[in-house]
């Protein structure tokens, strides 16, 4: 996996305050990021965060996946990845 061939897909499960999704977008752009997707939906007394991302190494999308699960608004986060060929499917 090289980061050019690589969409690491973030799933966030977070509070339904309203500067969570701001604060989740940030940390993508402190790792400078190429956000390819972003989805956020709503369901009961919380928020589902779905963001595709390019350009991150294996380990800036742990650091990243990390720095997300430290958050407060952030109740659990999960990290996969898929090819860009995949992805153009």
């Amino acid at each position: 996996m090289t980061p050019a061939t690589t969409r690491w897909c973030f799933v966030v499960e977070a509070h339904a305050v309203p500067d969570a999704l701001a604060r989740v977008l940030n940390f993508f752009v402190v790792q400078d990021a190429e956000l390819a997707e972003a989805a956020l939906t709503r369901a009961g007394d919380g928020v589902t965060i779905r963001i595709e991302a390019e350009g991150l190494t294996f380990e800036r999308a742990e650091t990243l996946l990390r720095r997300l699960q430290g958050l407060a608004q952030v109740r659990r986060a999960g990290l996969g990845w898929r090819t860009a060929a995949q992805a153009a499917a």
